[in-house]
């Protein structure tokens, strides 16, 4: 599964040090906004309301995995795949929070001691590495399954799409949800959609390893179920007047999209494992 050969070599040590502790923030953040949304609506960098704390908490306990993995196995297979998703994903956050700087509790050491200095660093540290130590990871690695490389590439072009149109159109394009979404959210919400559209475009269109199937894969599964759960927790949780309408055609469609994000990782966890026996 993994390479630990001289031909996949370690990342620096400063990039593990990194790692170590985005992979502490992250997890924090998920198990707070996930499982004490009450809590989270306090501390966390900006007024976030129960329906977006979970899904946002579900966003980042999913990016969790791949960065896990990453830091467990500090080599550039799958570390520069990670580091892709990486430098997607908070570019995108530091562009919203950029035009909604208004949005933050800036009284809430969170805001302007962990949000706005994480997500500063974070794009500029990974443009660094992968721009320093283009050639590593760039091993050839398996084509896969045909029909599964036309499914993630299918799959890439939605959530490319989807994710543009939250941040062009996010009223529009959020409509269906089974609860109201501001511009803010939804343009953060972008974010958790264009991140495993690039992954996926990167697994469809090059030769990859068994190590990165697994990190996407990991990724997929938890953002894709995770969401489902915690719309459904909250619903149960909140007043009457705020539960999900389960009869709405919106709804059933917000699930569907999550429940075949889910599905599509756990194809690409099997995937993984059948290309480490080759």
């Amino acid at each position: 599964m993994f390479d630990r050969s001289t031909d996949n070599p370690t990342v620096p040590s400063f990039l593990r040090w990194v790692l170590a502790a985005e992979c502490s923030v992250v997890l924090m953040a998920g198990i707070l906004l996930f499982f004490l949304p009450n809590l989270a609506a306090e501390l966390w960098a900006w007024e976030v309301p129960p329906f977006n704390a979970r899904f946002v908490g579900a966003v980042y306990l999913a990016a969790y995995l791949p960065l896990i993995l990453f830091w467990f196995v500090p080599r550039w297979i799958p570390g520069r795949f990670t580091l892709w998703m990486i430098l997607t994903f908070t570019t995108l956050v530091l562009l919203v929070m950029l035009l909604h700087w208004d949005a933050f509790a800036w009284d809430r050491p969170s805001t302007y001691l962990v949000f706005w200095p994480l997500y500063i660093f974070l794009p500029i540290n990974s443009t660094i590495f992968l721009v320093r130590f283009k050639d590593a990871g760039a091993a050839s690695g398996y084509d896969g399954p045909s029909v599964l490389r036309t499914i993630l590439l299918l799959f890439s072009l939605f959530g490319g799409i989807y994710g543009l149109g939250l941040m062009v159109a996010p009223d529009t394009f959020t409509r269906f949800w089974p609860w109201p979404v501001d511009d803010f959210h939804a343009r953060m919400y972008a974010a958790a959609f264009v991140t495993p559209a690039v992954a996926a475009w990167m697994l469809s269109s090059r030769r990859r390893l068994a190590s990165e199937y697994l990190s996407m894969g990991l990724n997929l599964v938890a953002g894709g179920f995770l969401p489902i759960l915690g719309t459904v927790w909250t619903s149960t949780s909140v007043p009457a007047d705020r539960q999900v309408d389960f009869s709405s055609a919106g709804t059933w469609m917000f699930f569907l999209i999550f429940f075949v994000t889910g599905i599509l990782g756990i194809v690409l966890l099997n995937t993984a494992m059948q290309l480490s026996k080759d």
